[in-house]
């Protein structure tokens, strides 16, 4: 999986930076899951390799405008392009009031299948590979964050020890590789499973949305591998930033201590800073957690 930011700036953009909207690619399909999509979410689409019609999911964090101007925008443009691929749209109460009143004002249409799911703090969706769950966040209104757990997946198949049992390539492969039982012509019942190696733990991110520090520690986002956490503010305007509800970066890099990640990627950064104060921010954030890396318009990290 790729994680791409499309808009790292707070509230409003800047020549240097749009507003929030974070892409999750699916390397083997191409498809996307969009993490909010504020304004001009789709122009900073046309600067990537992303297509409209490949994004098959977005989760929208909050009803901040830097959050949502941006979708109605893009679903339009979908159905320009003649996309026939369905979407869902994952939010919090009002995001689908939002959606159909700005398409029925504005006199315009989607020809392809949308669903507009409302959510509450807990699992949210799950199928064969992924489970996606949603947190809720300090801010000024409801809010959440989401964990996407990719299940683990079977171990690797031992063909040298197959070969040496006398079971040779062929269309059985494809079946013992998924841990099934094989009846070979002889009538020997093979267990797939005794030839798998240990399974590969899957991976975890949680990107969370506009927050204060939370006031507990929360168990979805221990040890995951990636987490995203806002950094609006630095540390001398911690009372500014968390009556806002927002965090400052060292609240951040203390929030991933805490919780034992691997990595932290921060972003959502108040225009005030540029270069030399986007630096600034990072080095102070890596005193307290080193693995701390900064969220540009359109890098690319690898999960």
């Amino acid at each position: 999986m790729l994680i791409q930011f499309l808009g790292t700036n707070a509230g409003s953009p800047n020549i240097k930076r749009n507003v929030s909207s974070i892409a999750l690619i699916f390397k083997k399909t191409s498809d996307v899951w969009l993490f909010d999509c504020g304004e001009s979410t789709q122009n900073q689409i046309l600067h990537t390799s992303i297509k409209l019609n490949k994004i098959k999911k977005i989760f929208i964090t909050h009803m901040h405008g830097d959050h949502i101007f941006g979708l109605p925008g893009l679903l339009t443009s979908r159905s320009i392009h003649s996309s026939q691929c369905s979407l869902e749209i994952y939010g919090c109460k009002g995001i689908k009031s939002y959606i159909e009143m700005s398409l029925r004002m504005s006199n315009s249409y989607i020809n392809f299948p949308l669903d507009i799911i409302e959510i509450k703090e807990g699992e949210i969706f799950t199928n064969d590979e992924f489970k996606v769950t949603s947190i809720f966040l300090n801010h000024t209104l409801e809010c959440y964050g989401y964990k996407v757990n990719e299940f683990d997946k079977l171990g690797h198949l031992n063909v040298v020890k197959l070969i040496s049992d006398g079971i040779y390539p062929g269309p059985i492969y494809k079946n013992l590789k998924l841990g099934k039982k094989v009846n070979l012509n002889d009538g020997t019942i093979v267990n797939g499973a005794d030839y798998l190696g240990p399974s590969i733990k899957g991976k975890s991110i949680v990107i969370l949305g506009d927050t204060s520090p939370l006031n507990d520690l929360c168990n979805e986002i221990f040890f995951v591998d990636v987490l995203i956490h806002e950094s609006t503010l630095d540390y001398s305007l911690e009372f500014k930033a968390n009556s806002r509800g927002h965090s400052t970066n060292v609240q951040a890099a203390i929030f991933a201590k805490n919780h034992k990640v691997k990595k932290l990627i921060i972003t959502h950064f108040s225009s005030r800073y540029r270069n030399n104060g986007l630096n600034k921010i990072l080095n102070e954030c890596i005193y307290f957690f080193p693995n701390t890396k900064l969220a540009k318009d359109f890098s690319i990290f690898e999960v």
